[in-house]
């Protein structure tokens, strides 16, 4: 039989072990309650963090580029509002454009910092504009910039437009640096990839790239576009004619490119071999230049008083169909003025009709 425990032992137990689990219970709770508070503090900390930044940003207002207004900023910073006005700029980019602060700053971009004309031309509209027109595809761009000294130099700008509360653009602020000497570096490689360094005209690759282009066009309009080659034929010098000096090529190079079209290109395709591209030109057209240059030249030949002169000859090519292409033309032309027969061939195109 199971025998009944003594109420008298009981009820001491009973209040022993609740007392013992209130203890634990208060010291969980008192030890949950101090992580919490800590917890609530930190929180509160960084709220007022973050409050006072805002309000430090806010009462900043129009000075927003003050952090950056310094004398060790090697960056070129400029502010300029929605009508082209510069509203601020570093201690640098004063520096750099030759302004004082009262020069630069509430004065129009263009005719300080930016070249006037590039405000008034017709072919497209400004960088300002443009920038607050289309932000997103001028984030970055390189613009040619104007000194107080009327010196043009290069910067690749980082832009950023500002709006106000309704989303109109009231800002751009650019950050910049100075690009030209990798600006002249640029040139001076696109200048040794597509220029003959003695005539100053193109390059064999670059006249056939642009003669290609034209073809191209030609045959896509329907047009009329011709080749000639310039083959100097014969030098002579008192006392020295054993071949072309440098100077008598440059001149009769000189001579062609003052005689033809903006639109025509010339270029070096060999060593005394040059072409031209004649656009909206047909056979018997580019027969009446060569023979207007070679009177050019001749005419240079007499004024000469050394008693040197230059001959020269002709080859002529034209599209005829689709089908040709840029270096099947040359060729031709080029094959063209290797023949002895008279200047261009005249009777053999005239014959034909052409």
């Amino acid at each position: 039989m199971l025998q009944t425990m003594d109420p008298v032992v009981v009820v001491p137990m009973f209040f022993m072990i609740t007392t013992i689990l209130f203890v634990v219970v208060s010291l969980i709770f008192i030890n949950r309650s101090k992580h919490l508070k800590r917890k609530i503090s930190a929180v509160l900390e960084t709220l007022a963090a973050r409050n006072k930044e805002l309000s430090d940003l806010h009462a900043a207002g129009d000075n927003i580029l003050l952090p950056f207004i310094s004398e060790t900023a090697r960056s070129i910073i400029v502010s300029i509002d929605a009508d082209g006005k510069v509203k601020d700029a570093n201690d640098y980019a004063l520096e750099v454009f030759g302004y004082t602060a009262d020069e630069l700053i509430g004065h129009d971009a263009f005719g300080t910092i930016f070249p006037l004309q590039h405000k008034l031309s017709t072919l497209r509209p400004n960088i300002i504009t443009r920038i607050l027109t289309n932000p997103k595809l001028y984030i970055e761009c390189d613009t040619e910039n104007t000194k107080k000294s009327g010196e043009h130099f290069w910067i690749s700008w980082t832009n950023r437009v500002i709006y106000d509360d309704s989303g109109h653009p009231i800002e751009i602020r650019l950050v910049g640096f100075d690009i030209t000497k990798r600006k002249q570096l640029e040139e001076e490689l696109r200048y040794l990839a597509t220029i003959d360094p003695l005539t100053g005209v193109l390059n064999r690759q670059a006249l056939l790239d642009a003669g290609a282009h034209e073809l191209k066009r030609a045959i896509r309009y329907k047009r009329q576009l011709s080749i000639l080659v310039l083959r100097m034929d014969y030098f002579h010098s008192a006392g020295d004619s054993t071949g072309f000096s440098d100077e008598s090529i440059r001149k009769v190079i000189a001579t062609c490119r003052a005689n033809i079209r903006d639109s025509d290109c010339i270029g070096r395709v060999g060593d005394v071999e040059f072409a031209i591209i004649l656009p909206e030109t047909s056979a018997m057209q580019a027969m009446v230049l060569a023979e207007r240059l070679k009177d050019k030249i001749q005419s240079e030949n007499l004024k000469k008083t050394g008693g040197s002169f230059v001959s020269v000859g002709f080859g002529l090519s034209e599209k005829k169909s689709e089908k040709d292409t840029i270096d099947g033309l040359m060729l031709s032309a080029l094959n063209d003025s290797e023949t002895k027969e008279d200047t261009l061939h005249a009777k053999k195109y005239v014959k034909k009709g052409k």
